[in-house]
């Protein structure tokens, strides 16, 4: 019993292993507000909470909060800032609910009571007891969403990245080809490194061609993938000849036009030197290609038939423009380095940071860093999972009709991490949320501003005006334009919810919930309460006496 004057606690307190497995322990219906260290527990529901319990649950209703950050059992919750509500039973989950719907939790506390009762009492449920890491009905389907979801983003992004990557290496090979054309490759094979010379001097000096350079190359699979990039592996080399390359070194020779000779282009000449009349693998029967692996029998003793169509090439020149401008990309980059294409920067690592619309704070911050910030907008709710898009920008927000606003809107940043300065300002402006690392906000900053978010044309064109008339602005003045006198103006006649409480309506509602079940067991609390006067029991022990609990309201079906 508390001491007089004492305040008694509503909710037991749990945050590692070992409290939460005696929470388990207890008897009865276990209600747990499950919650996120940085954001904490879901204080607008306690006073719903205390009622119910007094009114209604008793001993038969434990009610707790668990900090989900330092409790294994419950760490797919953690960075969460959505209100999680776990229903268990003898040290299984029941039910679960997400969110803070004030007269949703009181229907679905009110019924799962009803059903612990008759439990106690022996009868059947429709309950279906799971163990609490398992994933509940709704978690589930959300899952599955958030798996699909995932994946056609990955794919959508892959397919870009793709895309964009095929337009600058080809961008990248014609720009090549167009400049160094005097110059041509060709890949001499471990097995003929000590023979290429011989053969090849025989017939440069007559096709008017030169060995300008030569990189000794040791090939990886990846090496190998990027200089095939216009082709197939398997199209080009069989794998015996890939295992050659793999093993041991291999010579990458660069050819150039003799200043004596009055041709441009080097390709045609250079594949009739390596591969005869045929001008491509295997090459005519005298040509140095065929040589070369002549060369390669000879020294390895008598060939069979069978072996002789699987021994390795002796020299490759690529046919293909494209792969000859990469051979000369990859092996020769101070030949080719002023006719390459450098690859685009990474996109910065980010933060997706969540303030109420009414911040004006966080405005400012944005107005003195808007380098960091990659992208923003106005969404309904804080929870990142299943908000939606108002505006795209707060341009766009303060040109919607009053009616049309709820002022509870939440402006939704996605901010680099290139300044940590910059999130240290955003942070001690306490969000109300902020991705707890850069893999988290990437994720969520893909849902919430896919490849087609809408850009906020009307706001580029009327800042090109603006930068006409008043000799020019930097990127700051599109987000004060933003953030203008009329937005100002609607902000101050805002105001903004406590998360989890409940609004006029739902308040009423509850009443309703409540006065409807006190008064169908208002004669069987009080004759159970009679009863219980009569006997004393043992110090610090209170007999348990089950409430008769009314139906629960089936306005809205419950989730199992």
């Amino acid at each position: 019993m508390a001491k007089k004057g004492q305040a008694v606690q509503l909710q037991i307190e749990v945050a590692n292993d070992e409290e939460w497995e005696k929470l388990l322990l207890k008897d009865g219906l276990i209600v747990v507000d499950v919650y996120s260290d940085w954001c904490g527990p879901c204080l607008g529901m306690q006073a719903n909470l205390k009622k119910i319990k007094l009114e209604f649950g008793g001993d038969l209703l434990q009610l707790a909060v668990a900090k989900s950050d330092g409790i294994t059992a419950l760490k797919r919750f953690r960075n969460k800032s959505e209100p999680t509500w776990l229903f268990i039973s003898n040290g299984l989950m029941v039910n679960l609910m997400f969110g803070a719907d004030a007269p949703k939790l009181t229907r679905l506390i009110l019924s799962e009571l009803k059903k612990e009762q008759a439990q106690q009492s022996g009868q059947t449920t429709d309950r279906t007891p799971k163990e609490v890491t398992e994933l509940a009905d709704e978690e589930q389907v959300r899952y599955d969403a958030a798996e699909s979801l995932a994946k056609a983003i990955r794919e959508k992004e892959e397919a870009k990245k793709a895309k964009e990557l095929l337009e600058r290496r080809t961008k990248e090979c014609e720009s090549i080809l167009a400049n160094l054309a005097n110059y041509g490759t060709a890949l001499v094979f471990p097995a003929a490194r000590d023979k290429y010379k011989e053969v090849l001097n025989e017939i440069l000096d007559e096709a008017g061609l030169n060995i300008n350079q030569t990189e000794k190359i040791r090939f990886e699979e990846e090496t190998m993938e990027e200089l095939c990039y216009f082709s197939q592996i398997s199209e080009l080399f069989s794998e015996e000849s890939l295992e050659s390359l793999y093993n041991e070194e291999s010579l990458m020779i660069l050819f150039k036009i003799a200043p004596r000779c009055d041709f441009e282009e080097i390709l045609d000449v250079l594949l009739t030197v390596i591969y005869g009349e045929m001008k491509k693998p295997p090459g005519s029967p005298e040509s140095a290609a065929q040589k070369l692996i002549i060369i390669d029998e000879e020294e390895g003793g008598e060939v069979k038939k069978e072996e002789k169509v699987k021994s390795p090439i002796g020299i490759w020149a690529p046919v293909d423009p494209r792969i000859q401008a990469t051979a000369l990309r990859m092996f020769f980059p101070k030949v080719a380095k002023d006719f390459t294409i450098p690859e685009p920067a990474p996109e910065p690592e980010h933060l997706a940071i969540v303030f109420p619309i009414t911040k004006r704070d966080a405005i400012s911050v944005m107005q003195e860093h808007p380098m960091e910030i990659m992208k923003h907008g106005v969404f309904t709710s804080e929870n990142l999972e299943n908000t939606k898009l108002v505006a795209s920008s707060l341009k766009k927000l303060d040109k919607m009709p009053v009616n049309e606003r709820t002022f509870t809107e939440k402006l939704v940043l996605q901010v680099s991490k290139k300044k940590s300065e910059v999130i240290f300002a955003f942070a001690q402006l306490e969000p109300l949320y902020m991705s707890p690392n850069a893999k988290e906000g990437k994720a969520e900053c893909e849902r919430l501003f896919p490849e087609d978010y809408p850009e906020d044309e009307e706001s580029e064109e009327e800042e090109e005006q603006d930068v006409e008339e008043e000799g020019g602005e930097d990127k700051t003045s599109e987000l004060k334009t933003s953030a203008g006198s009329d937005l100002g103006t609607n902000l101050s006649t805002s105001h903004e919810d406590e998360v989890g409480s409940p609004r006029e309506g739902e308040e009423s509602e509850i009443k309703q919930e409540i006065e409807n079940a006190g008064e169908d067991i208002e004669g069987n609390l009080t004759e159970e309460g009679e009863q219980g006067e009569q006997g004393e029991n043992p110090e610090g022990q209170e007999e348990m006496i089950p409430p008769v609990l009314p139906d629960p309201p089936t306005e809205e079906p419950i989730i199992e």
